[in-house]
């Protein structure tokens, strides 16, 4: 799968979305929720707005972070973290041996016809499966299930750094052990929403990809 930069242009304001829910969920456990219920909300509000506000330091700062959190981890580990697979992570992998097949809208004899005997092995299904999708790369489907598989993965990774990280600081910022547990717990189960959403969205994208590919 390549990492085009219209689809990284176009994630940017999702993954900073996601920061800055980060953000605010941090500062709601470690703070006295109580007191930001009891504030005005046109003040929280316009308060969110200036520090989220294109050109501000906030906004910098949030964009600066995802793009380290981003850059500690290779594109290959955050694939391994979204599909949980060491080796042949990608699902282009298995495009001709399991999700193909199990698709209804692609037909593999066509395929056969078209690029001979379909490879087993996952990196050499994966290389053949990235050399359909250059040519089907710009289809409205292909670049919608890419786009969304590429934001679930950044999100998830970042999501997954997030969560050996903060619980163990707000622990020492609130000393509430009980607090700090719910609160990683929360951040697991939206990793694993990430993973879920990027595995489906990947399995669309190949899907997408080979049915293309078979009805041309």
């Amino acid at each position: 799968m390549a990492e085009g930069k219209s689809l990284k242009e176009q994630n940017a304001w999702l993954i900073r979305a996601a920061m800055i829910c980060h953000v605010l969920a941090f500062v709601w456990v470690t703070a006295d929720p109580t007191k930001m219920l009891s504030a005005d909300r046109a003040t929280l509000a316009k308060q969110l707005e200036t520090f989220a506000a294109p050109g501000t330091a906030g906004l910098g700062l949030i964009v600066i972070a995802s793009l380290l959190l981003l850059g500690f981890v290779p594109p290959k580990w955050r694939d391994r973290l979204m599909h949980w697979r060491w080796k042949d992570p990608l699902p282009g992998s298995r495009a001709f041996s399991k999700i193909g097949p199990a698709s209804g809208n692609v037909d593999m004899r066509k395929l056969r016809t078209e690029f001979g005997a379909l490879p087993r092995v996952g990196d050499k299904q994966n290389a053949l499966f990235y050399r359909i999708y250059r040519n089907h790369r710009e289809e409205v489907g292909v670049l919608d299930a890419h786009g969304r598989y590429l934001a679930a993965r950044d999100i998830g990774t970042i999501t997954a750094l997030l969560t050996v990280t903060l619980p163990w600081l707000a622990l020492w910022a609130t000393e509430d052990w009980v607090k700090s547990a719910i609160y990683g717990s929360c951040l697991f189960v939206t990793y694993a929403f990430c993973v879920i959403a990027a595995k489906n969205y990947s399995l669309r994208m190949v899907q997408n990809v080979l049915a293309a590919a078979s009805s041309t």
